[in-house]
């Protein structure tokens, strides 16, 4: 998995700057995603809700916005 990465990363390298920007705004966006879907799974698992400007307040503080 480690080599994997590593040639990913040496063909994005690779890339005009302007790809290397969108996959970098898509990765992001990614993971912005996939932190909210398991933040809200998680409060379903516990049979509540989180508060939501508890919540957006965190997902400014790590991702900006």
């Amino acid at each position: 998995m480690n080599q994997t990465l590593k040639d990913a990363l040496r063909e994005v390298e690779a890339l005009p700057e302007e790809e290397q920007e969108e996959l970098a705004r898509a990765l992001l966006k990614m993971a912005v995603r996939k932190r909210i879907d398991a933040k809200l799974a998680a409060a379903k698992a516990r049979g509540g809700a989180t508060p939501h400007d508890e919540f957006m307040a965190e997902l400014r503080a790590r991702y900006g916005g």
